[in-house]
């Protein structure tokens, strides 16, 4: 079923015009968080064949408005930009975390800032590198980010979404759970386009 599915949502992609196009491809890369299970996603846009660059600074806020999203825009160059799509609920409860704030604060972070703040020095530490803490931003657990550091991205248990050095069973189920959202998104996808092709 995955790879029918997988080739129904490319043949639908090409019948889309930019905008769709592009709103459709976040939409199943942000499905996690819209099923209440991931607090953020990391994006690219490039200059690409459909030129998702242009796409998205066309129309970023119409976008995030339809899916109901807050966007950050972490880094920006003449060929890409990178963005940081987020719940702001489910992120601020994250980062409230009593682990995560102190890992934060080990990682130059004060305490107290709020969500913009806090987004603001993020932004400013991605300007030279990508910086360790995204991992607490994605959802990820401390301890997977803190085995990350500490094997210099080496000697996971496995590697799904990200790399895995805690609870191994726990992260495995939770990927399943990110693939079956993405997977009713992309389905979603193809019914409108299917009512969409009837329509015409």
């Amino acid at each position: 079923m995955k790879n029918f599915l997988l080739r129904d949502f490319v043949a639908a992609l090409t019948t889309l015009d930019d905008n769709e196009h592009l709103l459709a491809k976040i939409e199943v890369e942000v499905a996690p968080i819209l099923a209440g299970l991931k607090p953020s996603a990391l994006m690219t846009f490039s200059k690409d064949s459909r030129n998702s660059y242009q796409r998205w600074e066309f129309c970023k806020a119409e976008c995030c408005a339809r899916l109901n999203l807050h966007y950050y825009e972490l880094r920006k160059s003449k060929q890409y930009i990178l963005v940081l799509f987020y719940n702001p609920d489910l992120l601020a409860d994250v980062l409230d975390n009593n682990e995560n704030r102190s890992f934060l604060h080990s990682m130059g972070y004060p305490d107290g800032l709020a969500l913009p703040q806090i987004l603001s020095i993020l932004q400013e530490r991605f300007a030279g590198y990508c910086p360790h803490e995204i991992g607490l931003f994605l959802g990820i657990a401390k301890e997977d980010v803190d085995g990350f550091i500490r094997n210099q991205g080496g000697k996971c248990l496995f590697c799904g979404y990200w790399k895995v050095y805690h609870k191994p069973y726990e992260a495995y189920n939770l990927f399943r759970r990110y693939d079956l959202a993405r997977y009713k998104v992309m389905q979603q996808i193809c019914r409108r386009n299917s009512v969409a092709a009837v329509s015409a």
